[in-house]
């Protein structure tokens, strides 16, 4: 099978095979030896190349987030790319933080009517046993804060609106 998933603005080619309980999985030129393990809930341990690794998956229809090895990668697949990232393109920042996976807040580092900066830590959110650190794509002001630590939140839910100024938000 073969796909193509686009990262970071940046398009991957995997097409992989199966052999019995084991698949050979190639990511544009480079080709891994891959062995499933065991599957639970989105959980994944796996065998690449020789190295043991734990992945979990979540997907929410053309979007994949892999939290691997202390990190999480957002897939969007085919020729399709996800609304925020369209959003972006054109010059518009998202003003909703949602949820990327099911977790629990450990800590909201921003209140209401604050102003942030781009990159600047909004909520910590544990999910898949992993710390994720959402941040705020451009300077803004907190509009409203929709969670509050300990909180156990849902794919998709609003956690935070910003309030963009009027140019960051406009298209060109």
């Amino acid at each position: 099978m073969k796909t193509t998933l686009h990262a970071r603005g940046n398009a991957l080619t995997v097409e992989y095979r199966q052999n019995g309980d084991e698949y050979t999985v190639t990511v544009g030129d480079t080709a891994l030896q891959t062995q499933i393990l065991a599957t639970h809930e989105g959980a994944l341990t796996l065998v690449v190349d020789g190295q043991l690794l734990h992945a979990h998956v979540v997907s929410d229809g053309p979007r994949t987030l892999v939290a691997l090895d202390g990190h999480v990668y957002e897939f969007a697949r085919g020729e399709k790319k996800s609304s925020h990232s369209r959003q972006r393109e054109a010059g518009r920042l998202s003003p909703e933080i949602r949820s990327p996976m099911p977790g629990k807040i450990l800590d909201v580092r921003v209140t209401e009517e604050a102003n942030v900066e781009t990159g600047q830590v909004l909520v910590v959110l544990e999910a898949m046993k992993m710390e994720n650190a959402l941040t705020a794509e451009g300077p803004a002001r907190v509009r409203k804060i929709h969670v509050a630590a300990g909180e156990l939140v849902e794919l998709g839910q609003l956690l935070v609106e910003l309030e963009f100024p009027q140019a960051a938000t406009q298209g060109d």
